[in-house]
């Protein structure tokens, strides 16, 4: 259990230390929002080891006691969620006070994006109207953080099934003598 939860906050302070630096150092222009997405995933990508050093140190912690599946698994789980959790509340933190305009600003930067790219007619206003509904699912900062927390939760999901395939060990039949 302690494995879980050092862990799990290690993943989820990781991502809210690296997202609030990379607010503060790209800033909150537009001219950053693709940097800001790559930077964004990679750092959940490089938090999510977080997920495979929990299960290893949960599996050195009851050595020589195999490791099933399972049991693996739910420590990936276990800390999938305790970061998912610290990232949305952190995400609500930021939409609601941080940086409250983000949404509105990227909304507009999008039908920008849409209406500079040289579609054509038709595929544009189908783009604008994607993007006028994902704008309306996107207005409530609750719905935001939601999906960052699915976002981090799947990711965490996806190395917690890895590692556990990795890790498990199986039982040693018991050696008789004769």
């Amino acid at each position: 259990m302690s494995s879980i939860i050092r862990f799990g906050f290690l993943y989820g302070l990781a991502l809210v230390i690296s997202f609030y630096l990379s607010h503060v150092l790209l800033g909150t222009s537009p001219d950053n929002f693709t940097k800001g997405e790559i930077v964004g995933y990679s750092v959940m990508l490089i938090s999510s080891l977080a997920v495979v050093m929990g299960i290893k140190e949960f599996k050195g912690n009851t050595a020589p006691t195999p490791l099933s599946f399972l049991a693996g698994f739910n420590v990936g789980l276990g800390i999938s969620l305790i970061a998912a959790s610290i990232f949305a509340a952190y995400n609500w933190v930021y939409l609601e006070f941080i940086n409250p305009e983000f949404t509105a600003t990227y909304i507009q930067y999008s039908e920008q994006q849409i209406r500079s790219s040289g579609l054509d007619p038709l595929s544009m206003e189908q783009q604008l109207e994607e993007l006028a509904h994902y704008g309306e699912l996107m207005s409530s900062h609750l719905t935001q953080s939601a999906v960052m927390f699915a976002t981090v939760f799947i990711i965490g999901l996806l190395f917690s099934v890895v590692s556990a395939i990795a890790f498990r060990t199986s039982e040693k039949p018991a050696t008789t003598h004769t």
